[in-house]
């Protein structure tokens, strides 16, 4: 097993190693060579135009060398973005540990009881849940909630979750007509601010998926119901429910855990979207700040491959750890798993 999660570990760090390369290259030579040429990075006077992938190269290894002793965030062509990339990507992790959870959750509770009932009236609307929510898209169903919400404050004064902001920080409630800074009081207080924040984000995010993995669950859980092993133990007199729960379920959990892995980055690209709509100051947000450039009226706009890159590898290193942790997950359900 130890084995199974260094290779996977190795092969994640080289995945990232690429991915830095490739979009750093791409934004020094194609988008922001004007950019380089307007500041000294990591203190070397005079630097070339990144005019082609060699001055690319050594740009971007002056960065990564100056990683280990942070100089490689102090570079910016505009902003102090290095700043904002530690909270903005602790707040994208929470949103999506809320839809993982919600997800993992809902999911399997769906799943199973459309296999169980499979063919009856419940399996019926549930299958139909499944299919409207994996049709509408997220931004979609994040922009649609936002505004019964916000009607539903404006016409009955209900407040109850806080549409756009983050916990601890000022916001404005479509529902009322001012903003209001919060502030936490104690851990339980602070615990319910979170849920007030990042319910309703964390659901439009998760209902898309939830339809698609219980679909996923249902049909891999069917064909355990039927085979061979769940057979026997109905012969040998166990009741229904141990045969479904520790019997066909478990068997059909690595099945169900490898299509989630798959979907991570559809996950996270997900989450970026909802991210700006709620104003959750998260890497989605901040991202689509610095991707607007910088530069002022009718004059040219310019990307900044520093920033750009130290907010692309926050992202690219939550959605590789994710994958990591998931292929262990699905290594520990099946052993088989392990010889890949």
């Amino acid at each position: 097993m130890w084995a199974f999660a260094v290779r996977r570990l190795l092969l994640a760090v080289a995945v990232l190693a690429a991915v830095s390369f490739g979009t750093f290259a791409l934004m020094a030579t194609k988008f922001s060579s004007t950019c380089i040429s307007r500041y000294t990075p990591l203190g070397v006077a005079n630097p070339p135009l990144a005019s082609n992938v060699d001055q690319a190269a050594n740009l971007y290894w002056e960065w990564v060398k100056g990683i280990p002793s942070g100089r490689s965030f102090g570079v910016v062509c505009g902003g102090e973005v290095a700043q904002k990339v530690g909270p903005a990507a602790l707040h994208t992790a929470a949103l999506l540990g809320s839809t993982a959870l919600l997800v993992v959750v809902f999911s399997l509770l769906l799943g199973t009881l459309a296999a169980t009932r499979a063919g009856s009236t419940v399996d019926v609307l549930l299958r139909g849940f499944s299919y409207a929510g994996w049709a509408i898209p997220s931004f979609v169903l994040a922009l649609v909630l936002q505004s019964i919400l916000s009607w539903a404050g404006r016409t009955y004064g209900f407040h109850w979750f806080a549409l756009t902001g983050w916990p601890g920080s000022c916001s404005f409630n479509p529902g009322s007509s001012v903003s209001s800074c919060e502030h936490t009081g104690g851990a339980f207080h602070h615990m319910l601010l979170f849920v007030r924040h990042l319910a309703v984000p964390a659901v439009a995010l998760s209902v898309a998926f939830i339809g698609l993995h219980s679909r996923y669950l249902r049909s891999s859980l069917l064909v355990a119901l039927n085979a061979p092993y769940t057979t026997t133990a109905r012969a040998k007199g166990l009741p229904e429910r141990t045969v479904v729960l520790r019997h066909a379920l478990r068997n059909s959990l690595s099945t169900f855990t490898s299509a989630l892995l798959l979907d991570l980055g559809a996950i996270f690209g997900a989450a970026m979207a909802v991210d700006a709509i709620f104003n959750l100051n998260g890497l989605g947000a901040l991202l689509l700040t610095e991707i607007g450039g910088i530069g002022g009226g009718d004059g040219p706009r310019y990307l900044n491959p520093y920033a750009i890159e130290t907010l692309l590898m926050a992202a690219a290193a939550l959605v590789i750890a994710s994958s990591v942790v998931a292929e262990i997950s699905v290594a520990s359900l099946d052993p088989r798993a392990r010889l890949r």
